[in-house]
């Protein structure tokens, strides 16, 4: 058995040792500080909404978990609802109802996971006293104004699920799923923590660094003891896992999220760049749905920027678990090492660390660098 697939197996021994999940926490929490170090250096008069982001990223791992353990059951479950069988049976394709089953599985998952870190954050910011309820209140109904793109994670990952289970096998479509909603449940805590924080592109792209990094940790935990509990005795095995979680594993997870809020943030400023960027000639298909739908053009355009980050993010973390899935340590290093790269250019660009003017400049192509 190599490496990856003792790893695999691993996770299905988890059990509950107090004295080994403290080790865990401890090795895990040391290269997680060094990255947050790294990102936040900057930023050190947001230490508190860093904290608070943070460990919301956390408990964010929770829903996800229970997702991996009860998927089969509940697609089982919704695959035998009497409407699905009879509308597989009035089309005379009984891969209806499997289509169907993944479609709702997926779609409850989506609102699960948006309500679960609405109600996290709730939590965390009442008992902290870093909002008042109006002010929640308030954050909750602009951050519910993305009509399209929440309706849509939803049966986007029904549709993926289906069809990928169709020509993968199932460890490998199975945590190409997984890895879209990461993604998704990552963005939700950037959005329900930072909501009214957020000031530049280049914080948008922070706080879904640090929510990323809370992720990881407690993701890190969880795999380090369960692979502890199958490889004791085997030291060497143990250190390459560590350094793998510590660089490889984090790094992916910075580097989506990192992504994501940077389009995240042109997404919250569309209003102020979109007259900029409009000048610019756009595809056919996005021009003729903005006439279709009698919705404001920055409204779309908002729309447009979310879901772009949204499907690039997921797209990237699934080719990335399905390189590890296959092995294919030669390609992951490489493809991590381009995604930083990236990452690093977000940061490093002048007008990303600018205030929302400078964005117009931007995409306007007349700020110097």
């Amino acid at each position: 058995m190599n490496l990856f697939a003792s790893i695999q197996a691993s996770l299905s021994t988890f059990s509950f040792d107090p004295k080994m999940l403290l080790i865990c926490a401890l090795a895990s929490l040391v290269p997680i500080l060094g990255w947050i170090y790294f990102f936040q250096k900057q930023n050190q008069e947001k230490k508190w909404y860093v904290l608070l982001t943070f460990v919301a990223g956390m408990f964010s791992v929770l829903p996800i978990k229970l997702y991996e353990k009860y998927w089969d059951s509940s697609v089982l479950y919704f695959e035998h609802i009497n409407i699905f069988q009879y509308l597989a049976d009035l089309v005379k394709f009984p891969e209806v109802s499997r289509f169907l089953s993944f479609i709702s599985v997926n779609a409850i998952v989506a609102i699960g996971l948006f309500l679960f870190v609405a109600l996290l954050m709730f939590v965390l910011e009442i008992l902290t006293g870093d909002n008042s309820g109006r002010v929640f209140a308030h954050k909750t109904k602009i951050i519910s104004e993305s009509p399209f793109f929440f309706a849509t994670v939803g049966i986007l990952c029904g549709v993926v699920a289906f069809s990928t289970s169709i020509s993968l096998p199932k460890e490998v479509w199975f945590f190409v799923m997984v890895g879209m909603l990461e993604e998704y449940i990552k963005h939700l805590v950037t959005r329900f923590s930072d909501e009214e924080k957020i000031r530049s592109v280049d914080d948008a792209i922070s706080f879904s660094i640090i929510a990323a990094l809370g992720f990881a940790f407690v993701e890190n935990i969880f795999y380090l003891q369960s692979f502890m509990a199958q490889n004791e005795d085997n030291l060497r095995n143990l250190s390459f896992f560590f350094v793998l979680r510590s660089t490889v594993s984090v790094m992916a997870h910075v580097c989506f999220s990192a992504i994501l809020g940077y389009f995240y943030g042109v997404a919250k400023f569309s209003s102020e760049i979109y007259q900029e960027e409009s000048r610019f000639k756009r595809f056919p298909i996005i021009g003729l749905f903005h006439s279709m739908i009698h919705l404001k053009k920055e409204t779309l355009f908002h729309e447009e920027k979310m879901m772009e980050g949204m499907l690039l993010a997921m797209v990237v973390h699934a080719i990335f678990n399905s390189l590890l899935q296959f092995n294919q340590i030669a390609l992951i290093i490489p493809f991590l090492l381009i995604m930083f790269y990236m990452v690093l250019s977000l940061f490093h660009r002048k007008q990303i660390h600018s205030q929302v003017g400078n964005l117009r400049d931007m995409l306007g192509g007349t700020a110097s660098g």
